[in-house]
């Protein structure tokens, strides 16, 4: 196989592989937050995870609020990435070390969408103010985390900068994670 396309194939299964993981990172946030369902944003997000999601719910239930079928589906399709990467790139696999992997990656790609849901929140917020069905869903995900920075950090000259933190401690424990 040639250089350009093993490189090709090695970005077309990150890129199709991500793009899921986000959208079903999403949903697991989202019902984590109680997230307005009638939203369509949010419904777009349930009706593209539902198919892989529906199925894994009715042996993993839900638990406070947390649903363990869809944190199971991230880490298991996280999982089937590596594999799939492992053996284009090397022809071998090791599962044990490929399940540690896929866990550390589990954790950065949901601190990961937390810190794109602020950082992309807070400039929507700066271009267009109003309420819209994405800044909304932004805004869901992103307030677990802003919530306690928004309490201790108030506004100065009528301007949120509580963000700026936040998006600060995200990349520091997103880099310090192996």
């Amino acid at each position: 196989m040639s250089e350009s396309l093993f490189g090709t194939v090695i970005f077309l299964i990150n890129t199709l592989f991500d793009l899921y993981l986000v959208v079903l990172c999403a949903r697991l946030i989202l019902a984590w937050q109680r997230a307005d369902y009638f939203n369509p944003v949010t419904r777009f997000i349930i009706k593209v995870t539902q198919p892989i999601v529906a199925p894994v719910r009715r042996l993993i239930p839900t638990f406070k609020g947390i649903e363990f079928a869809t944190l199971f589906c991230i880490i298991v399709i996280e999982y089937i990435k590596f594999i799939l990467l492992n053996l284009i790139a090397f022809g071998e696999v090791d599962f044990i070390v490929l399940l540690g992997i896929a866990l550390i990656a589990t954790l950065k790609l949901i601190l990961t969408v937390f810190f794109y849901a602020i950082l992309i929140g807070a400039i929507m917020s700066f271009l267009s103010p109003g309420q819209t069905p994405i800044t909304q869903v932004l805004w869901q995900i992103s307030s677990p985390i802003l919530t306690p920075f928004r309490r201790s950090i108030p506004p100065i000259g009528g301007m949120d900068i509580s963000p700026i933190p936040a998006l600060i401690l995200l990349q520091v424990v997103i880099r310090l994670l192996p």
